[in-house]
């Protein structure tokens, strides 16, 4: 799918891979509608790059979901791409006590039921046009477990797991002109998605630039999967000895995470 005159919206366009995504994708020609939590964040954004617009959003309400929708259908009417990239990634102590499970399914709330309803309300618009596109961005954490960030790597493993279902069903529908694809990345310092995330200098981290770079080329081929940078050789890992790379994974983040032990 060419990246030219379309009108495209980015749930988490405001930071990160999602603001990257809207700069490049606004460059090349189309229309971007960001949407955030944050107005302020809007704002800035919109300030800054005039031939974008956005609407707060808060993914892990329905209800704020639908506003949205209803906001940008009266803006633009139809929207050809979709992309999902609201996340919050947490490191969480699951034997300390003072840890409530309504604290852990915060994440879940936006990362995988967010992405589920997000998908789910643009999915009737998307599927009204010659040829559309919704893009999950999952991470290579889907592949191989973080026991440092556990809600984080049952969320974004939930996200894959949805993104291939939400595919096969279009195709045995008959509706491949929906194209679906799942943007994996690897560990990117520049988002500061979190705050222990590791440095731009990491052997293991991938610049920004360059996984947009490679999420573009994927959307443009049509992949249904674009594992970049280093989250390539975790889905490897994931699918030849998984207990035996997550456990290496466990001795290198519980320690930094949470030097005093887990208690």
């Amino acid at each position: 799918m060419k990246m030219k005159n379309k009108k495209i919206v980015i749930i988490g366009g405001t930071s990160g891979i999602g603001l990257a995504l809207a700069k490049r994708l606004a460059i090349m020609g189309n229309q971007v509608i960001v949407g955030s939590r944050s107005k302020e964040k809007i704002s800035e954004v919109i300030k800054n790059n005039k031939s974008m617009s956005g609407y707060p959003i808060d993914v892990s309400d329905q209800g704020s979901v639908q506003r949205f929708y209803n906001q940008v259908i009266e803006e633009s009417k139809n929207i050809d791409v979709v992309i999902n990239s609201a996340g919050i990634m947490k490191h969480y102590n699951l034997l300390d006590e003072k840890i409530t499970s309504q604290k852990l399914q915060a994440e879940i709330q936006t990362n995988l039921i967010g992405t589920i309803t997000v998908d789910k309300i643009f999915l009737p618009v998307l599927r009204k046009q010659a040829e559309s596109l919704i893009v999950n961005v999952s991470s290579g954490l889907a592949n191989l477990s973080s026991a440092a960030h556990p809600i984080y790597s049952a969320t974004k493993a939930g996200v894959h797991m949805f993104t291939d279902a939400l595919r096969e069903q279009l195709h045995f529908a008959g509706e491949d002109h929906v194209h679906v694809m799942e943007l994996v990345p690897p560990l990117v310092a520049e988002t500061n998605l979190e705050k222990n995330i590791g440095s731009v200098n990491a052997p293991n981290n991938m610049k920004l630039s360059d996984l947009i770079d490679e999420g573009i080329q994927g959307i443009e081929e049509d992949s249904i999967r674009v594992n970049a940078g280093l989250a390539e050789v975790m889905r490897e890992m994931g699918q030849t000895d998984p207990d035996k790379y997550e456990r290496e994974l466990a001795a290198t983040m519980i320690p930094g995470y949470f030097p005093n032990g887990l208690k």
